[in-house]
């Protein structure tokens, strides 16, 4: 029965381990039902919390999330975030503030804005002042 509802939750999309655990629970069974199972489908290679997390982290990248909100998120759901470089979050900013929504924004606004998106604070203001001197 437990198997069942795994394979179908799997098919459906990729869950981590404490995710899929947290659904398990909700439904009523027990840990000891729970963590076999789970460490089964880890051996079958059907979770892989290491190789979710890097795919998630990308994605996150690429709708402009920063490292602070990326560590959020994947404390949510139970992952562990890699690294985000400041050179990374750098060519992010950069990318962010040529976008339609944030050329309208005055220079306060788009700090604001790039916080709320998660990123370092320190790394804003470089590319800001980078940004600044060059116009």
């Amino acid at each position: 029965m437990i198997e069942k509802i795994v394979l179908r939750l799997l098919s459906l999309k990729s869950y981590s381990t404490y995710e899929l655990r947290k659904k398990l629970m909700k439904r009523g069974f027990s840990p000891q039902e729970i963590e076999p199972v789970l460490e089964k489908y880890q051996r079958l290679g059907f979770l892989n919390d290491q190789d979710l997390a890097q795919r998630r982290q990308e994605s996150y990248k690429k709708r402009g999330y920063g490292p602070q909100r990326i560590a959020g998120k994947f404390k949510q759901q139970g992952l562990k975030a890699a690294s985000y470089p400041p050179e990374e979050q750098k060519e992010a900013i950069l990318r962010l503030i040529k976008t339609p929504i944030f050329v309208r924004k005055d220079r306060n606004k788009k700090i604001a804005a790039l916080q709320r998106r998660g990123f370092d604070l320190e790394v804003i203001f470089e590319v800001m002042n980078v940004c600044k001197n060059s116009s």
